[in-house]
């Protein structure tokens, strides 16, 4: 996919900026962007919140299981949690990125309303999105972690 919207992968690198530093107050590392594949890998939990409106979008956020553990642990001040934490924290995450990427798009004039996360949590899974023109996959690594934590958008335009 490679008819990305120029401004989608800043905003998506300043949203998650934003957003992990603030529920995780950790420094980010390092950032990456490229054109998003059609199908990625998942070996671990993800989140995906749906756009509709504008333009028709996905909102994936990707995490390894030790960075997904060391997020939702400064977020809820205590390592000790279960499956129903980390999903509420990763879905909440995922609302927030996609939260911030909406109302950058609404001063474009580009009019969204959100679904609700949907949270996806396995090893060696694969997501395919079809039917999108344009994708970007934005990679970061919080100080300390080795695996990193990936935005994956996949949009088109709606007429």
């Amino acid at each position: 996919m490679n008819n990305e919207i120029p401004q989608i992968a800043p905003m998506v690198d300043a949203v998650t900026r934003d957003v992990l530093s603030m529920m995780t107050g950790s420094q980010i590392e390092s950032s990456a962007n490229e054109p998003a594949p059609e199908s990625f890998d998942v070996d671990g939990v993800a989140a995906v919140v749906g756009m509709t409106g504008g333009l028709t979008a996905n909102v994936h956020l990707v995490l390894g299981s030790n960075v997904a553990r060391k997020i939702v642990g400064g977020m809820l001040g205590s390592s000790q949690f279960g499956d129903a934490e980390m999903r509420d924290a990763v879905g909440e995450l995922t609302n927030m990125v996609a939260g911030g990427l909406k109302n950058r798009l609404d001063r474009l004039n580009i009019v969204l309303k959100l679904t609700i996360p949907t949270f996806i949590k396995g090893r060696e899974m694969q997501i395919t999105s079809q039917g999108f023109t344009f994708g970007t996959m934005n990679s970061f690594r919080l100080a300390g972690s080795d695996e990193p934590v990936r935005v994956i958008v996949f949009a088109r335009m709606n007429n």
